[in-house]
């Protein structure tokens, strides 16, 4: 299951949301996390639970009053911005989040119809194409749907892809 879900916050609500993602710490995933055997492109920021507990609850709430089979259980998640620049497109690879029920992915910046995200098949033949909308949430069954960053852009936080990335686990012991 892929959905796309277009103007996710109200216009107003979605202009804080970018104020405060923006003035984020964003730190090189590949240096945090290399020793964990990770090495993911870009950078992003410690968990918004743990930057500004109101704020990463705030965010859950909306993806809540969706009102989605997938969010009407009890879910544990974790939450981060995640910013990939053009320079990050040679790290990206095809994957799935292991171990997670469902991930979403809020596209924050400006659209860029030529980037989004592609989910693939079980042979690694593309499927979907979400492209990258300001303010569309793209929500997937995470541990079991291949998907990749496609066409990362911009050289720096003023113009790269900015998203919020969430992955959300039925089990409560992860």
């Amino acid at each position: 299951m892929i959905l796309v879900i277009d103007n996710f916050f109200p216009d107003d609500v979605f202009q804080r949301v970018y104020d405060e993602i923006k003035s984020c710490d964003f730190i090189p995933i590949s240096s945090k996390m290399k020793s964990e055997g990770v090495d993911y492109p870009g950078a992003r920021t410690r968990e918004l639970k743990d930057i500004d507990t109101q704020f990463d609850r705030f965010i859950i709430q909306h993806i809540r009053n969706l009102g989605l089979p997938l969010t009407n259980q009890v879910f544990k998640y974790w939450q981060y911005v995640h910013l990939r620049l053009k320079k990050d497109n040679k790290k990206d690879y095809i994957h799935t989040d292991i171990g997670m029920n469902f991930a979403w992915l809020i596209y924050m910046s400006e659209t860029n119809l030529d980037s989004g995200t592609k989910f693939y098949t079980e042979d690694d033949k593309e499927h979907t194409f979400a492209r990258f909308v300001q303010n569309r949430i793209v929500l997937f069954a995470g541990g079991a749907i291949k998907h990749m960053a496609f066409n990362n852009h911009g050289k720096d936080l003023t113009d790269g892809r900015l998203t919020i990335n969430g992955f959300a686990s039925y089990n409560m012991e992860k």
